[in-house]
């Protein structure tokens, strides 16, 4: 029996303006995303997507953050994220489809459910859902979603400055649990639980925390990773905590210094940045072909400045479908792409056989 979609509205006029930009003609070679993208409609049943496609799905809920005492307004994030795409020229080889949004139901639990009834149905179709966030309370539904589609535990990749491992209050889960969420749920099946949060800042996270991911035997690298000279060790770290799972990879937009992200739930003055470290890494957990969802989270677009932060997420889903073309066109011994070729000092995760998946 199908699970019910709740809390889902399907992509509507309003969805639709989102998408809209510069136009230069009818050609194929100056397409833009807001001429190219499709929509879907949930609450039918998905085709299958034989070719590489991504499916757009905000999460347009800070029910996680007001709950957690954060900054009220990521709500709004998806409509800003799909503004700021919407010019992008296209990916060849790379369709998108807009999907919706799932919307805040009564409790955050609730909203997660239903996320995670929508990233199933992606992922089992076939494509790779891009979740537009939103409180990072969705990385749970992202997590589950992707675990009842493949039938176990993928991997949390997480870059943020938060840990996001709090104890659940009795109240329920908030925007500061998503990853103890997901650790219980591997302990309550004795699956393995395996997290990696990059560019974590001290002054965000109590020594709690901290015990706890100890705890949890996840993978934790500071914000002082992220340099050109540590690109290896990262990923070297990144590739031993995957340990050959599919991987659920996330983006809360305050890794990033409020400098380049003031518009977040949790401004970190002294976050990384969007830097060739960043990119190279980021390009490089995605080239390992085991990412079967990505989200960025906790845009909250009245309190940005100049939308740097809408733009900043709309890039990182830029990234997403350049190297998702890439992953499709490339032979395993051609060339590898820019930013992860072994000649630039940085390979890829392992694939299941041991060899090196640098495409």
């Amino acid at each position: 029996m199908t699970t019910p979609l709740n809390h889902y509205q399907a992509p509507d006029s309003a969805t639709r303006q989102c998408w809209s930009g510069r136009d230069d003609g009818p050609g194929e070679d100056v397409q833009r995303w807001h001429q190219s993208v499709q929509f879907a409609d949930l609450a039918e049943p998905l085709e299958h997507f034989f070719d590489p496609t991504i499916c757009f799905v905000g999460y347009a809920s800070d029910l996680g953050v007001r709950t957690n005492g954060g900054r009220a307004g990521a709500a709004e994030g998806p409509k800003r994220l799909r503004a700021r795409m919407s010019s992008f020229p296209v990916v060849a080889g790379v369709a998108l489809v807009d999907c919706g949004d799932i919307v805040a139901g009564a409790t955050v639990l609730e909203t997660q459910e239903a996320l995670a009834v929508a990233v199933e149905r992606i992922v089992r179709a076939g494509a790779l859902p891009l979740i537009l966030g939103g409180g990072h309370d969705q990385a749970f539904g992202h997590f589950l979603g992707v675990a009842r589609a493949s039938g176990t535990a993928p991997a949390c990749v997480n870059f943020d400055a938060h840990l996001d491992l709090r104890p659940i209050p009795a109240a329920g889960p908030n925007s500061g649990t998503p990853f103890t969420q997901a650790w219980e749920w591997c302990r309550s099946r004795g699956a393995p639980f395996r997290y990696t949060a990059l560019g974590v800042q001290r002054l965000g996270n109590t020594d709690l925390l901290f015990t706890r991911a100890e705890h949890a035997a996840a993978t934790v690298v500071d914000a002082d990773g992220f340099a050109l000279d540590m690109i290896d060790v990262v990923m070297e770290a990144v590739n031993d905590s995957v340990d050959e799972a599919e991987i659920c990879l996330s983006v809360d937009l305050d890794v990033f210094a409020a400098a380049y992200a003031p518009g977040v739930s949790a401004p970190v003055a002294m976050g990384i940045a969007p830097d060739a470290a960043f990119r190279r890494v980021f390009r490089g957990i995605l080239a390992s072909g085991y990412v079967r969802g990505v989200e960025l989270a906790e845009l909250c677009p009245a309190f940005d400045v100049d939308d740097r932060t809408a733009r900043l997420g709309a890039a990182i889903a830029f990234e997403v479908a350049s190297v998702l073309a890439n992953l499709e066109s490339a032979p395993e011994d051609e060339a590898k792409q820019d930013g992860v070729a072994e000649e630039d000092g940085m390979d890829g995760i392992e694939g299941p056989d041991g060899s090196k998946d640098d495409r």
